[in-house]
């Protein structure tokens, strides 16, 4: 769920463009200056594109870094997901619902000319986040009125496309819209967010449980809630060694005035949370400890998220993607200038790797210096 939001969501006329290089800009910032400066504070990182070091550390992640724009369209076609598929060597991703409804889905060829191609799924609707699973493309899909909200497993390989739903309720109460999703690679089992964002933008009816983190095993279909007590749970990501978890709450981004009425009456609240929790993953990978407060995003709200190998936490904000070590501290912002809901790491057959970035409007393409991977790249792409 993105923080910057259009009204027309029929706006499916529209111009595509070719991939361009952007002159990516790398700004210090100055941290002192920006501690005693409210007009530097917030003015270091807009009017460009590029990179903001707050910390040295960061211009070694960027070193040498090259940012190109994909592609742009007038609605927002790249919004949310962001998975490698390596047997068709394309990134999918989902397109945002206050914008285009029904949601769609992309294809991205991860190979130049990186083609953009619509793409269709069986039994996944109104979808939002997604995960590689077993090589295929575990979605959520938020469902609608009449279709429960479900997690949906997707093979997406032309010659032999099918689904497979695995969880569509809570032992009898129907999940409210499944938001986004991870695998504990050393259990097999999936964690998943529920907020109420459809029903916050009119396809879901009125919740029937609150926002929640939940454990699925689906070897055995064995489910657990894990976790409460946000505004609305969001993205969510495991260390590199499953020792923590990092779950977003985008509450600060609700629909106002009383209620969903059409779906597309947001705004921002800053008194809400955008906020990035961290939790002791304990009890061998299957309950969750020690709930804190891991980082504040200051620009729109913390939405997907993931790591590096080297325990940096990446999140897509209200300006870009920001990067934090694994104490909180901020390192960075890859900065687009627009806001970035989700975002994927990968590395396509041809070796090129870095992170494809879901601008609403605007898809991007952050080539990183070499050895800067996410955390998962080595499962899902080799």
């Amino acid at each position: 769920m993105a923080a910057q939001l259009k009204t027309d969501r029929h706006a499916h006329e529209h111009t595509e463009s070719s991939p361009v290089t952007i002159e990516a800009k790398t700004v210090t910032v100055d941290l002192k200056r920006a501690a005693q400066d409210l007009d530097y504070a917030k003015s270091a990182v807009e009017g460009y594109k590029g990179f903001a070091v707050y910390d040295s550390r960061f211009a070694d992640i960027v070193k040498d870094a090259k940012l190109t724009r994909i592609q742009s369209r007038e609605y927002q076609f790249a919004h949310e997901a962001g998975v490698y598929i390596k047997r068709t060597d394309k990134i999918y991703f989902t397109a945002n619902f206050q914008t285009c409804d029904p949601i769609h889905i992309y294809s991205v060829e991860h190979s130049a000319p990186h083609t953009v191609s619509k793409v269709e799924h069986a039994d996944v609707v109104q979808p939002n986040g997604a995960c590689n699973y077993k090589d295929k493309i575990l979605y959520c899909s938020q469902g609608s009125h009449t279709t429960p909200s479900a997690l949906v497993l997707v093979d997406p390989t032309p010659s032999s496309p099918s689904s497979e739903i695995l969880a569509t309720n809570f032992q009898g109460r129907p999940f409210n819209s499944i938001n986004d999703v991870v695998i504990h690679q050393s259990n097999d089992e999936l964690w998943f967010t529920d907020p109420t964002y459809g029903y916050e933008q009119a396809f879901r009816p009125s919740p029937d449980l609150p926002s929640q983190i939940y454990r699925f095993s689906p070897s055995t279909g064995q489910m657990w809630m894990v976790a409460d007590g946000f505004s609305q749970c969001n993205g969510l990501c495991f260390s590199p060694d499953y020792t923590h978890l990092y779950v977003t709450d985008t509450g600060a981004c609700q629909a106002h005035d009383g209620g969903p009425k059409d779906g597309h009456n947001f705004s921002m609240n800053p008194r809400l949370p955008a906020t990035i929790y961290e939790y002791d993953v304990v009890d061998n990978g299957t309950r969750l400890a020690n709930r804190r407060v891991f980082a504040y995003c200051d620009t729109g709200v913390p939405d997907g998220i993931k790591c590096d190998t080297q325990g940096n936490v990446y999140s897509g904000c209200g300006d870009g993607v920001h990067v934090w070590d694994a104490r909180g501290t901020l390192l960075g912002k890859i900065v687009t200038g627009a806001v970035c809901a989700n975002f994927c790491f990968s590395r396509g057959k041809g070796g090129e790797e870095g992170i494809w970035m879901f601008c609403e409007e605007e898809l991007y393409f952050c080539q990183l210096r070499d050895g800067v991977r996410g955390a998962l790249v080595d499962i899902e792409c080799l």
